[in-house]
């Protein structure tokens, strides 16, 4: 070991140093770990907020949906399918018919969008947010089935079994005459955004919802999933190109874009708000390293006349500010891991779901993440240690073994 490493280490040891600096190195050491630890909390949270909203919307309305100009119905013809299935980047591809109706139960009536989907061809992820029963679109023993969202059927006092009447509004002046059908909830299921999805969408099989709102073979558009989410943008061109009017297809980025605004905005402002905490520590880093010079004056005198050189000094107080740095990055990083597992695992903070469009704080743990924000955190504290080793390499040796 480089003697200047071993004096180094020598002096951050408790036991060689003064109360006070002892308190002062473990506020430093401690500032970089509480910077560390919030910077990387905050990013794995935004970016579960992310992938969890990704996922709800994709889930639900897939990468992009080829929509109908004016919210109008076509015939589901077999070669615009086809056509849509021959489109570059294009994995999947499956129709629906989506539609406001009314469902109405012994007690209470209520506004909803009902989405039929083709079991054959059924993209959405809905199955795979069940929270009780099944998902089972088509009808069953010869009765219609439907799923609906948890926070819809808490507000409807329903569960898995009970009957419901959907009322396909198609002309609010001739409510006697609309269509009625009457459906048995098979499933119920939980996404976390109850504003968006929970408490508006019911999912039933596309014959069912042909039914429902009286135009059998008809169509509002198609869903469609891709090979490669980055070149969404592209795809939806392609389709615009070969299917042409009256079809409108939109990515999932641009339907729900206000979404995305909101989560771009947090991912921006709050790592530069919370990382403000590592730049402080910044200056507890550079306020310890001169406490050091201070207490320490008369051995850097003593090295200096034993024969040290000035980078022999610098290299010392460089040393002390890298080691606070890793020393802080490390339990930092400990700290988070901790907590970001705990909470993935756990799942201790609850969040209100008509604000955050999810029930719990959502985690995702990169090692990127933690290996990016710890390597910030030394290389700010090596940097900071700059100033207060030039200081000390700029003493006298006369001096400072006079300094009392």
């Amino acid at each position: 070991m480089a003697f200047e490493s071993f004096i180094a280490l020598r002096y951050l040891r408790k036991k060689n140093l003064s109360r006070f600096l002892s308190f002062m190195t473990a506020v430093a050491i401690g500032s970089v770990a509480v910077g560390t630890a919030a910077l990387i909390i905050t990013f794995t949270i935004l970016d579960g907020f992310e992938r969890d909203l990704r996922s709800n919307l994709i889930g639900f309305s897939a990468h992009i949906q080829v929509g109908v100009f004016r919210g109008d119905v076509v015939d589901a013809k077999a070669d615009n399918l086809q056509s849509l299935r021959r489109v570059r980047n294009v994995q999947k591809a499956g129709p629906f018919l989506e539609r406001e109706a009314m469902v109405i139960t012994r007690d209470d009536i209520e506004g909803v969008r009902v989405k039929g989907l083709d079991s054959l061809a059924d993209l959405s992820r809905i199955r795979d947010r069940i929270v009780a029963g099944s998902y089972a679109l088509n009808p069953v023993d010869g009765r219609h089935s439907i799923v609906i969202g948890k926070r819809l059927a808490d507000k409807l006092n329903l569960g898995v079994g009970d009957k419901m009447l959907l009322l396909g509004v198609t002309d609010f002046s001739n409510l006697y005459n609309a269509p009625k059908l009457q459906c048995v909830i098979r499933g119920i299921y939980e996404t976390g955004m109850a504003e968006y999805l929970d408490d508006i969408y019911v999912f039933t099989g596309l014959q069912t919802a042909q039914r429902i709102f009286g135009i059998p073979g008809k169509i509002n558009g198609y869903d469609v999933l891709c090979d490669d989410v980055a070149r969404v943008d592209e795809t939806v061109d392609r389709i615009q190109n070969d299917l042409g009017y009256p079809f409108d297809p939109q990515s999932v980025f641009t339907l729900y874009h206000h979404l995305f605004v909101w989560i771009d905005l947090q991912q921006q402002l709050i790592p530069l708000v919370v990382g403000s905490l590592i730049v402080i520590s910044v200056f507890n880093v550079i306020a310890t390293l001169l406490l050091f010079v201070i207490e320490k004056t008369q051995y850097i005198g003593i090295l200096l006349a034993m024969g040290a050189s000035r980078r022999h000094v610098r290299r010392i107080f460089v040393l002390q500010g890298l080691s606070i740095g890793v020393i802080g990055a490390a339990l930092g990083a400990l700290i988070a891991f901790a907590f970001t597992f705990a909470q993935q695992e756990l799942q201790f903070f609850s969040l209100p779901q008509d604000v955050y469009f999810m029930t719990t704080v959502p985690i995702h743990m990169r090692i990127e993440v933690f290996a990016g924000v710890a390597a910030a955190g030394v290389l700010l504290a090596f940097v900071s240690s700059f100033v207060p080793a030039a200081l000390a390499a700029r003493l006298n040796p006369i001096r400072s073994i006079r300094f009392h």
